[in-house]
């Protein structure tokens, strides 16, 4: 919010390039500090949904990460076999199967939150205590925003805006 309480379209940008650069930034940091650089991006992000879904489906995990139920499938398989996830059958409906973190999938998912929240208290450590406490209140207005993209679908076609250039002509 502009300081006069108006949302425009730039302070909405920079809210957007803001949290994406830092996402990006941090990506891979509580990975790389934990040791576990072996895990591709697309199974951290099945084991985040999974963490917050606990017994999701495939087509569960699919829709909330926007990408097609045959990739996620060729992901939980590889997750599978390498002891990060469990699968067990849907009692009504035999062809899907309800996912689980297995005890390694959690323990590494506590290191790399741990790892995660000793970095970014290091970064607040290195700012104004205000800016570092105003930030530390945002968290559940974050949280907030995290529920309501994962409740909405992903549109099918990029959202268009102005200076888009359409790939198919």
């Amino acid at each position: 919010m502009s300081s006069s309480g108006e949302i425009t379209d730039d302070g909405v940008r920079r809210l957007a390039d803001s949290v994406r650069t830092l996402v990006w930034t941090l990506q891979r940091f509580g990975e790389r500090e934990a040791g576990l650089t072996g895990l591709s991006q697309s199974e951290i992000e099945v084991l985040r949904i999974l963490f917050d879904h606990p017994g999701a489906t495939v087509s569960d995990v699919a829709r909330l990460l926007g990408l097609q139920s045959s990739n996620v499938s060729a992901t939980v398989r590889s997750m599978t076999q390498r002891g990060l996830v469990t699968r067990t059958a849907n009692p009504r409906d035999r062809r899907s199967y309800h996912l689980h973190r297995t005890a390694l999938a959690e323990r590494n998912g506590d290191m790399i939150r741990h790892m995660w929240t000793t970095g970014v208290r290091r970064l607040l450590s290195e700012i104004d205590p205000d800016d570092a406490a105003a930030l530390v209140d945002v968290a559940p207005l974050l949280e907030r925003l995290t529920r309501l993209s994962d409740e909405r679908p992903v549109p099918a076609e990029p959202i268009p805006h102005v200076g888009a250039v359409d790939p198919r002509g």
